[in-house]
């Protein structure tokens, strides 16, 4: 008998047996009553889980913070899974709702448990731990990596290494793999940081308090600016991949939705695009090697002038210190061939009408960038949210406004959504293609790597923050693990 059946009939016997108590009437009158239960139970409408999520209103996802994922803050989030699960909460008609879980064994937790609707687990679809889970298209491929600081010659092969510390975050992936590897190697220390964050384990490269490190290629390449001093090893696992995951249950509803929205945006090219901005990339490289030393050097003379201009003109310090940076590399006195000048490099027109008599001064170059920035973000419509209005506002700090307003008009006119930057940014390239042909030039490349390059200073400076403020070695030395 089938569970449906077996609760119908329970229930028809807790609703018949008292009625023998009763007396004729009564009775009669009690089980047309029941009997009308009944059927109104067995013809209600049962959801499924992706009619739920459309009642209720909101898609709840769960994940881990951080640069390869999400960030989230007063004005919102950003970040690719921020993108992607942003627009497949629109396709729905829903609101998104993220939840930092704060580690892998929480995302998961929260999956099972029925707490969210979408876990990124940051785990390769592989992983044992996703058997009970059912995995999306995937959004990334990554790579697992064995990574070691610079001077020191690369192994030829991992059965090369010899009498090495490697450390590795606890449960992850690569740490499954090393115990493989390592399994009759009593020479292999592999050491693993119950730390959530990769930070942790490459400080301690960094420090020389480990030999090599196992981390995936994206957790690496997105914090390699703040250790510029390690360099990739070996190639552990060259096939990995990354996807959402789904309770394992019948009903597949939702899961499809996903499945077809992860089509479509791989087939429209709308994945690969936002894969591409997210991404180091390799134009960014050349930045690398310095900015942890400017940061040491330069950074702490012009901070509280960040911090202040910033505060008065409602922008994010480290937002405003990395466009100082990409400006100049946090130099007062630089100067470029056409004009502009001084830390935020602004033009003679543009410090005169922020009110910006040196621009050689630090303390105005900062206060009137900070201001020039301010009006640019309050010229864009309501429409725009963020992290696309942020996105448009530096394109169009350096490019200039007007480019980025006429590149909205035509993405407004092809159809496309004006108020995403993705759209925009197509449609600037566009324009310096057809300014090409006609001989003219606009400096769209250049702002569009401004726009890229700006974002990885950014992060850069929040993670260094995130450094300073949680006492991370102390703690670190006290959660590492000896387990081989």
């Amino acid at each position: 008998m089938s569970g449906g059946h077996h609760a119908l009939r329970m229930l028809r016997t807790r609703l018949l047996y008292p009625l023998l108590r009763l007396r004729p009437k009564a009775a009669l009158r009690a089980a047309f009553i029941s009997a009308l239960m009944i059927a109104l139970f067995q013809l209600q409408p049962q959801t499924n889980a992706l009619q739920q999520v459309q009642t209720r209103g909101t898609l709840v996802l769960t994940g881990i913070s951080g640069p390869t994922t999400f960030t989230l803050g007063a004005d919102g989030g950003r970040g690719l899974q921020f993108e992607l699960a942003r627009q497949f909460a629109a396709e729905l008609g829903v609101r998104l709702d993220i939840h930092d879980a704060g580690d892998a064994a929480s995302v998961l937790t929260d999956i099972h448990r029925n707490n969210a609707d979408i876990a990124i687990t940051g785990l390769a679809t592989d992983d044992p731990r996703l058997k009970r889970l059912r995995t999306a298209k995937p959004y990334m491929a990554v790579s697992e990596l064995l990574i070691q600081r610079m001077g020191t010659a690369a192994p030829s092969s991992f059965d090369a290494l010899d009498a090495a510390r490697i450390g590795v975050m606890t449960g992850s992936s690569e740490a499954l793999r090393l115990k493989a590897l390592t399994r009759w190697r009593p020479d292999l220390q592999v050491i693993e940081f119950d730390d959530k964050d990769p930070l942790a384990l490459l400080e301690q490269l960094d420090a020389r308090e480990l030999d090599y490190i196992a981390l995936n290629s994206s957790e690496y390449e997105a914090r390699r600016t703040l250790f510029p001093a390690t360099s990739v090893a070996l190639t552990l696992q060259d096939s990995s991949e990354l996807a959402w995951a789904f309770v394992k249950t019948r009903d597949q509803s939702l899961f499809q939705a996903a499945q077809d929205f992860m089509a479509r945006k791989q087939a429209d090219g709308t994945l690969d695009k936002l894969v591409a901005f997210y991404s180091q990339g390799n134009s960014f490289e050349a930045h690398t090697r310095n900015f942890q030393r400017d940061m040491a050097r330069r950074l702490p003379h012009y901070q509280p002038l960040f911090e202040q201009s910033a505060k008065r003109h409602g922008i994010e310090w480290r937002l405003l210190a990395a466009i100082g940076y990409q400006e100049s590399k946090w130099q007062p006195d630089a100067i470029s061939p056409t004009g502009v000048q001084g830390l935020m490099m602004l033009t003679r027109d543009t410090a005169a009408h922020m009110g910006v008599a040196d621009r050689t001064d630090p303390r105005q170059s900062i206060a009137g960038g900070a201001r020039y920035f301010q009006q640019i973000l309050k010229s864009l419509p309501d429409t725009v949210r963020e992290p696309d209005r942020t996105w448009m506002a530096l394109a169009a700090y350096n490019m200039g406004p007007a480019y980025v307003e006429r590149a909205r008009r035509r993405a407004l006119a092809a159809g496309d959504d004006a108020d995403r930057w993705l759209s925009v940014s197509d449609h600037l390239r566009q324009m310096g293609i057809e300014a090409r042909r006609q001989g003219r030039s606009i400096p769209v490349g250049q702002a569009l790597l401004y726009v890229q390059h700006v974002r990885h200073f950014h992060d850069a400076l929040l993670m260094a923050s995130a450094q300073e403020s949680d006492g991370r070695m102390a703690a670190v030395n006290r959660r590492q693990r000896l387990v081989h």
